[in-house]
């Protein structure tokens, strides 16, 4: 080994940054609407996201834009009607593929309690099992919305209102436009 070998070596044998590597993509959830890293804002070092963060993050859409724009494209109330059922498509398909998610996390953290438990780690079990209740905690959220939501709860369907505001200012911008070039 030559002197300049020393400087290439980073410290951790090759299995351990490996194994590291492969660990820290088993926790890191890719979501859409952040980076391969999972990381979107300077707190995530502290609170890595969770998929429980896309349903917020949908629901914080803005939707009055949205409308506005599609009314400013096509002014049809049929059209408007048929955005806001895609919106809640696409939330419940949303609301789908985080279960999913969340019952492979689930199954994951089992097998990973039950042989940690046999190979005598308590430590790692007991953060497990937190790991586990928090993942279905957030399970139970995602069903409460899916029923809040064909309730018709204000906070699942406050989307649906700020897309149809948008719209109507929308439908209200080409009214005033073509009343200001009749003139």
């Amino acid at each position: 080994m030559g002197l300049f070998d020393l400087f290439k070596r980073t410290g951790l044998p090759e299995p351990v940054q490996a194994a590291d590597a492969q660990q820290e993509e088993q926790h890191v959830p890719v979501t859409a609407g952040t980076d391969h890293t999972g990381v979107d804002s300077g707190n995530q070092a502290l609170f890595p996201p969770m998929p429980m963060d896309e349903i917020y993050k949908y629901l914080h859409t803005d939707f009055e834009s949205r409308g506005y724009e599609d009314a400013l494209m096509n002014p049809d109330i049929s059209y408007r009607d048929m955005n806001k059922k895609l919106i809640i498509s696409n939330l419940k398909v949303l609301f789908k593929e985080l279960k999913q998610t969340y019952v492979d996390s689930l199954n994951r953290t089992d097998f990973h309690i039950r042989s940690r438990s046999q190979a005598g780690l308590i430590d790692i079990v007991e953060m497990l099992k937190n790991k586990r209740d928090m993942f279905e905690s957030h399970l139970n959220e995602i069903k409460k919305m899916e029923d809040d939501l064909e309730k018709g709860e204000e906070y699942m369907i406050g989307m649906l209102l700020s897309y149809e505001r948008g719209f109507l200012r929308g439908l209200a911008a080409l009214s005033l436009e073509t009343l200001n070039l009749k003139r």
